[in-house]
């Protein structure tokens, strides 16, 4: 039997009684609280017995929530998304307890004050989770704002399961598939249209990318371009305008002026208008660069048009299905980066390795697979072990490796019919201490993926867009590793799972964000690259091109990344019921004003409709990316011996010392602290956008 932490439920029966458990275990919590006497309440037996149960909760509910991400059998998919809708008003009925609420607001004005100042964060924290969900409101609003709520939270997860069952295709033949790598096309399944062989196109990542990078013809990338800003449209367009809609009069009945304004009142932005004067910051920042860049796409389009005869379809306009195009041609005439041909030293299994490497070096840690059969034939498993503790230990630690272990984390990478189809780090389960034994019960998390799978005559090899991803989101999966914290509430979390947290939105994504710079620092990429068949490292020439291509068209690039931020504030900052346009055209109109990009015209395109992020807490959120890149590219400061220089200068990249500073300053704290403090503290002094500006301005 494999030592898997988390089992998942195998079938829909089993999943709904661990279901029940929960939601039985989260009323009890707050019965039990009421029921102690008034003379005999503690920290110690309301708010620390309620966080316990809380602890306990989170550590069973994801064994009913997540199937609905990658469970194979779609009745439990669709059993695990309802246990998700249940489970949100059972946390939610918790946290809406007035009864509950006015014990814990005694023990923050009475003599019960701890002086111990972690449990003071988490009473503060308590009260802000009962704040928000109406717990000081008159009964009356607090019954709406629940309702408002429950209906919220279905609609999330029917906005979800749309994206993740969805089926979406397009049929194709070999000659509209012109440019696009035979690897990819042979991986494809063929079928017949009206007597020809025709390949079927999905609308997942991969696939969409391969068209939008290599396919010659204009009309194939539009094809699919349209197909995907069509998907769900029809199911999660009223969706959208419905919980647009709910969250502004949930907000406005807890007293904010918009869902945005609630949103970032508990983020590091604190305020819309501080979001939109640095969002007004950037774009003025990258305008120059956004009208160079646009002007070198659309050169090569007039010489590509030209080349090709098609000189009398030439309207001057730059469209979304030509950036990927032309960005991949500008790759590789001017910097001679063929992503395809660096493609075949990014091997999935060996830059995994490879990764893991870099990191056990940076944050002195050791991972160890555990072999066995999870939830899909491709799921690994692995433990994680804290290195510099065992080293410290001497002796002791040789004899008992276990007790340095800190975590575990699964990884899921390819796509699969279900399958969550986006990248993302869900935590399974947090840490927390046992207050009645003491034991620590170590943190449980899951890379979910989407990369490209092997082929018949290939392993699966990573774009280095893609090695950028799993570097990335492995930094996730180190902060959920790296939490020491005593309580759950401060552990490293988001929407993904309904359990609370308290971990600062627009802090959750600096730390890797910061990590990205990794892989293009130019000794780590010779460590990453390494040829599938001849085994031959990743040439210096090919990686000194490929660094040279970071700030390329990084104009436009961020200024697209921008456009949605805006997007998304604008529909969250407003009355829904004043906006004067509807979701798809506002999304065009300001899309083709920030950028310069035309959209598609076609009916039933709506760009909303495919965006995880506005169902899954990054509603009014979508700006921490670029919130979260000002300060990773502070951060980065340190690592680089001549800050404000290009990454191909010397760099302490590899500095295990830094690196461990990193982890135990920045990453182990979670939310025990604020993340400013975080900052001022690796820093060592007030955090800046001086880096972040040099990157955006500078060539």
């Amino acid at each position: 039997m494999s030592e898997s932490p988390i089992q998942l439920p195998t079938s829909a029966q089993e999943l709904a009684e661990i279901s029940s458990r929960v939601e039985d275990l989260l009323r009890v919590s707050g019965d039990d609280l009421v029921a102690v006497p008034v003379a005999e309440r503690t920290i110690e037996n309301t708010l620390l017995r309620l966080q316990e149960a809380q602890s306990q909760a989170a550590a069973m509910q994801t064994q009913c929530t997540f199937p609905a991400m990658v469970h194979l059998n779609k009745e439990v998919r669709d059993a695990a998304t309802d246990a998700k809708k249940s489970l949100q008003k059972a946390w939610s009925a918790l946290f809406s307890r007035r009864d509950v609420y006015a014990i814990l607001s005694e023990l923050d004005q009475g003599s019960h004050t701890e002086s111990d100042s972690q449990i003071q964060r988490l009473l503060k924290h308590t009260l802000r989770l009962f704040q928000r969900h109406g717990a000081a409101l008159s009964e009356t609003d607090q019954q709406k704002l629940s309702k408002i709520r429950t209906e919220i939270g279905g609609l999330e997860l029917d906005f979800q399961k749309n994206l993740n069952e969805d089926t979406t295709d397009i049929l194709l033949t070999e000659a509209e598939l012109e440019g696009c790598t035979e690897s990819w096309i042979s991986g494809l399944h063929k079928t017949e249209k009206d007597g020809k062989q025709v390949y079927k196109v999905t609308m997942k990542t991969p696939d969409i990318l391969n068209v939008s990078r290599n396919a010659i013809l204009p009309e194939t990338r539009k094809k699919v371009t349209v197909t995907y800003r069509q998907v769900c449209t029809s199911t999660n367009g009223p969706i959208v305008e419905r919980l647009i809609q709910l969250r502004h009069e949930a907000a406005v009945l807890l007293g904010y002026k918009s869902h945005a304004a609630y949103q970032l009142d508990i983020n590091m932005a604190k305020t819309v208008d501080n979001v939109d004067e640095f969002l007004d910051t950037i774009t003025s920042s990258i305008s120059g660069k956004l009208e160079s860049d646009k002007e070198t796409l659309l050169e090569l389009k007039r010489i590509e048009y030209d080349n090709r005869g098609w000189s009398s379809q030439l309207d001057g306009k730059l469209y979304s299905w030509d950036v990927k195009y032309y960005q991949e041609i500008l790759f590789k005439e001017k910097y001679a980066v063929d992503n395809s041909l660096i493609q075949e030293y990014f091997e999935l299994e060996y830059v995994r390795d490879q990764i893991m490497g870099v990191y056990s070096e940076i944050f002195q840690l050791r991972f160890e697979q555990i072999p066995g059969k999870y939830w899909a034939e491709d799921v690994t498993l692995f433990a994680v072990y804290d290195q510099k503790a065992q080293n410290e230990a001497g002796e002791a630690g040789k004899k008992d490796p276990s007790a340095f272990k800190i975590g575990y984390f699964y990884l899921d990478l390819f796509p699969r019919p279900g399958k969550y189809a986006h990248q993302c780090v869900v935590p399974l389960r947090p840490s927390y201490t046992v207050s009645s034994t003491g034991e620590r019960m170590l943190p449980v998390a899951v890379n979910v993926g989407n990369l490209s799978r092997p082929t018949a005559d290939r392993p699966a090899l990573l774009k280095h867009s893609e090695a950028n991803t799993f570097f990335h989101e492995f930094g996730h999966v180190c902060h959920a590793m790296s939490s020491k914290a005593r309580y759950s509430l401060f552990n490293f979390s988001w929407s993904a799972v309904p359990y609370p947290t308290s971990l600062a939105m627009d802090f959750l994504e600096v730390p890797s964000i910061m990590l990205e710079n990794w892989l293009w620092e130019p000794t780590v990429l010779k460590r990453l690259g390494r040829h599938y068949k001849t085994g031959e490292e990743l040439p210096d020439d090919l990686i000194e091109s490929l660094v040279k291509t970071r700030k390329v068209l990084k104009g436009l690039l961020f200024s697209q990344q921008i456009a949605v931020t805006a997007i998304d504030m604008k529909l969250h900052s407003i009355d829904p019921k004043q906006r004067t346009k509807s979701i798809p055209e506002l999304w065009k109109e300001m899309s083709e004003q920030i950028v310069g990009v035309k959209l598609e015209d076609e009916p039933d395109t709506n760009p909303a409709c495919q965006l995880y992020h506005i169902a899954m807490g990054y509603d009014a959120g979508y700006y921490v990316y670029a919130w979260s890149e000002m300060h990773a590219h502070d951060l980065y400061t340190r690592f680089k011996d001549n800050a404000g220089r290009d990454s191909q200068e010397r760099t302490r990249a590899m500095d295990g010392s830094l690196g461990r500073e990193y982890w135990e300053k920045v990453l182990v704290p979670g939310a025990t602290v604020e993340p400013i403090e975080l900052l001022r503290d690796f820093l060592g002094r007030e955090p800046n956008a001086q880096a972040f500006q040099r990157y955006l301005t500078e060539a």
